[in-house]
């Protein structure tokens, strides 16, 4: 039975045949952020939905909700539309400029006398595709050829072109995240680069983490396919956004190269990442996986040169190597920490790492917090108490809608200093912080968010901003599983917090959280303060690197074959630290 939906904000019709509203509105074009991947648990899909005998507008979980009758839905642009603060800025490169990809031109006169002397124009030592052969041989028959132009992949023609080309020669350098993608747009004649653009990453409709989305595939294999294509619509979007100022890009993009963790490989290439979630916990290819632009589906030259950095290990993917290809002090030990949906950890000297993964789940960005969202126009980014002032800063300086990540370690940190929080994790209620002092600032800020579960309101009224006791124990696990995987790394390679010489904090959230407080509620190991240091967006600086420099294609694989997987979940000291770490008594639980 075929149903009307009449998305009234959007003025739009459309006819469905049942099932979820969540998916729906993913056919309207109007994709849902689905943070639990649709398991109702987030609470992030809610709309107001009216149908026949409704009177009024109900509110309903949008994931939850069957299609059963005709229905009006008021649809919110905010509520499918998220502009995110994505960080595309690292620290600046230092590299010389030897890119993989180059260009030849020769005349008409050249390529006859080479076939005169050879007998032939390639040789046989020459790699080739029978395509390129194909189109030069034609082009040879048309009566006002001139020339052409020959596309090298270090010492491999990938594409032939009529006429002279070689001032047109791009490269793409993609960084995947779970949440956003980025990409650079480079001119690899100049090593200029032309255009930086960065978005959210369209999968997350179908779930904040990779564990959603490795169980929404696991749990119905035809959206394998819909996340492959979530993906290179993404990095589709971001590169035509470009071409208005270079009408030739697309057919002169000749090389991809793009880092991401594991499961977004997987997906990528359109691979099931069902052994990443089950024993034994591997990867389909850890190498670099080649193929051409046309076999990606990329927005590119079809004989385009893509590849995806090679993987590290379970769910240590390629932007760990990315971040790697950047800590080169060869006299230095290096404990780097990438703090994002997922977190990815890693301890050594280049090109030697022992590296692990830890589920420290989507709360650092805003996910399973009651009042938690991304980084975008709205969030209360930062936080603190000054003189008994609640003071906190908006995205975008409007009204605040919810909690980003940065806010929420701030709130944690700053409850915990103001004695609202005990060393379990446990939040005062009014009652026992009037007896602590009855003069406290504080006390009119406590309220119940629901029954069993006491809350600190940044603001009131009709949407509330606030960080309830459940989003605190969420805090509490993921920050004892870094903190925890950081010391059961150290200990793996014999080494101990006093040997290493820098903590590096990479990618968005290590950019834009206090350090300060992510130290005093125990998030990193305590490490003196001077040698912890931010280095952005360190996969995307990675990445760039590999494609603009030949040499970094050589220190990657050396990464590769060097490192050393750690399986935290098998390893004794996390399971022994991760409880202790739960507490607030960081020095105590150490």
């Amino acid at each position: 039975m075929s149903y009307q939906i009449y998305f009234i904000n959007q003025n739009k019709r459309i006819t469905v045949d049942g099932g979820k509203l969540s998916a729906a509105c993913e056919l309207a074009g109007f994709p849902l952020n689905l943070v639990c991947g649709g398991n109702g648990t987030c609470g992030k899909c809610r709309v107001r939905i009216k149908g026949k005998a409704d009177e009024n507008f109900k509110e309903v979980l949008a994931c939850q909700t069957e299609i059963t009758e005709d229905m009006e839905i008021c649809l919110k642009e905010s509520d499918y539309r998220q502009e995110t603060v994505v960080l595309t800025k690292a620290a600046p490169l230092n590299i010389e400029l030897h890119p993989s990809v180059s260009k030849k031109y020769m005349n008409k006169d050249e390529i006859i006398e080479k076939m005169r002397e050879k007998n032939t124009f390639f040789s046989q030592t020459e790699k080739v595709p029978l395509s390129v052969m194909q189109k030069f041989s034609m082009m040879n028959v048309s009566l006002d050829f001139t020339g052409c132009t020959f596309v090298y992949f270090n010492d491999e023609i990938i594409a032939v072109e009529e006429g002279d080309t070689t001032p047109y020669c791009y490269g793409v350098a993609a960084d995947i995240g779970t949440t956003t993608a980025a990409v650079y747009i480079y001119n690899l004649n100049t090593g200029e680069l032309i255009a930086t653009k960065s978005a959210l990453n369209k999968q997350t409709a179908y779930g904040a983490d990779v564990i959603t989305r490795n169980s929404c595939v696991r749990d119905n294999p035809e959206m394998l396919q819909k996340l492959r294509d979530c993906i290179i619509d993404t990095l589709n979007e971001l590169l035509e956004e470009a071409k208005s100022a270079y009408q030739d890009l697309k057919e002169n993009i000749y090389h991809v190269v793009l880092c991401g963790n594991s499961t977004m490989q997987h997906l990528f290439y359109g691979m099931n990442p069902y052994f990443l979630g089950v024993n034994p916990f591997a990867n389909i290819i850890k190498e670099e996986v080649v193929v051409t632009g046309r076999e990606a589906g990329l927005w590119c030259n079809p004989n385009a040169v893509v590849e995806f950095l090679p993987l590290l290990g379970g769910f240590v993917g390629a932007d760990t190597t990315s971040v790697l290809l950047t800590l080169t002090k060869k006299d230095k030990i290096y404990l780097m920490v990438d703090l994002g949906t997922n977190g990815e950890l890693a301890v050594g000297t280049f090109p030697k790492f022992l590296a692990a993964s830890t589920a420290c789940g989507p709360a650092l960005e805003g996910g399973n917090i009651a009042c938690g969202m991304r980084g975008t126009n709205g969030a209360i980014e930062k936080v603190s108490f000054k003189n008994n002032q609640l003071i906190y800063k908006v995205i975008g300086e409007g009204t605040p809608q919810g909690l980003c990540g940065s806010a929420i370690i701030d709130a944690v940190a700053e409850l915990r200093k103001a004695g609202l929080i005990d060393e379990e994790g446990t939040l005062l209620d009014p009652d026992e912080c009037r007896r602590m002092n009855p003069y406290s600032p504080w006390i009119r800020y406590l309220h119940e968010a629901e029954e069993y579960n006491m809350a600190f309101y940044f603001t009131e009224g009709e949407h509330p901003v606030y960080i309830s006791q459940k989003d605190i124990r969420q805090i509490q696990m993921a920050k004892s599983s870094i903190c925890s995987g950081c010391l059961a790394l150290l200990e793996e390679a014999g080494l101990t917090l006093g040997s290493i010489d820098y903590l590096v904090l990479a990618g968005a959230f290590g950019n834009y959280i206090d350090i300060d407080n992510a130290l005093s509620i125990g998030l990193l190991p305590p490490v003196s303060r001077e040698k912890i240091i931010s280095i952005g967006n360190g996969a995307g600086q990675g990445v760039q690197s590999f494609l603009l420099d030949q040499s970094y294609r050589v220190r990657a694989k050396n990464i590769a074959n060097n490192c050393i997987h750690v399986s935290l979940a098998e390893n004794k000291k996390f399971m022994e630290s991760y409880i202790k770490n739960m507490n607030f008594s960081v020095e105590e639980s150490l």
